[in-house]
């Protein structure tokens, strides 16, 4: 497997193909009352997402099947001293591939 084209400071864009960098995690994964429980029950490493607020100390992530959690609308991302986040950047065929795998209930990488 490459290396990940990690997300730097200076190609902050909304709308932006992303792929989470950090460990697998079920935290934070609350939705609001009434709402479906989300389609994914844990961010993979390498869940894919879309950038939705580009701010530099607070990018947050729309992420797939986690649409209505904490993850994707409270969340957010700083950078770290070299200007980089735990955010990889993921064309739109890979984002697509890795969508099918996570809505299937499938690691996004295979």
């Amino acid at each position: 497997m490459s290396s990940p084209d990690v997300l730097s400071i200076d190609r902050l864009a909304k709308g932006l193909f992303v792929e989470y960098l950090d460990e697998t995690t079920t935290d934070d994964l609350v939705v609001g009352v009434d709402y479906p429980p989300p389609a994914c029950d844990r961010l993979w490493h390498g869940h894919p997402g879309v950038i939705w607020a580009p701010e530099p100390q607070h990018v947050q992530v729309t992420w797939v099947g986690l649409e209505e959690t904490v993850q994707s609308f409270g969340m957010g991302y700083s950078c770290d001293d070299r200007g980089e986040y735990a955010l990889g950047i993921i064309t739109a065929a890979d984002y697509e591939k890795r969508r099918r795998r996570v809505l299937a209930g499938q690691a996004p990488q295979g």
